[in-house]
């Protein structure tokens, strides 16, 4: 039965899983921003200031909404999960706790709350995953855009 201290430190864990893919995705845009304007051959740190000032101020819908440019080119199965990520994630900041109203009040309900917040940790927890595989993949020795392109198409970790 789950106390409200432990309800709490489960939305804290779940929310450093958000904060995790959301920071990862950001990193991505800066990369392939970076290797599309050979900054890592001839630095433009102006411009690349710009872009992570940019990236920062987005919200996840935001840097989503630049990965879907041709520019970044992730595979609609990453897209869909991490739009998948973006719902599970406003789902958590934006009402878990009226969605669940008065359930804090009892040990039950407090057991209902700890069982979705498992739920949507595991969802983000596996965005945060996913896209740190792409990411990784574009910082290791920041690969050809060909070897990119064929990641991209039969899926990283796959």
């Amino acid at each position: 039965m789950a106390t409200r201290d432990q309800l709490y430190a489960k939305f804290g864990i779940t929310a450093e899983a958000a904060q995790l893919f959301e920071t990862v995705l950001g990193t991505i845009v800066l990369i392939a921003k970076g290797r599309n304007n050979d900054w890592f051959v001839d630095a433009d740190p102006v411009a690349a200031a710009t872009i992570l000032k940019r990236v920062e101020r987005s919200t996840l819908g935001g840097i989503l909404n630049g990965l879907l440019s041709k520019e970044h080119q992730l595979s609609s199965e990453d897209l869909v999960m991490f739009k998948k990520g973006l719902d599970t994630r406003n789902k958590l900041f934006h009402g878990f706790y009226e969605r669940h109203n008065f359930s804090i009040q009892t040990e039950a309900g407090r057991d209902e709350m700890i069982a979705d917040l498992e739920e949507i940790h595991t969802e983000l927890f596996n965005c945060w995953q996913r896209a740190g595989e792409i990411c990784d993949c574009l910082s290791d020795g920041l690969l050809s855009q060909e070897m990119i392109d064929e990641i991209v198409e039969r899926g990283i970790g796959k």
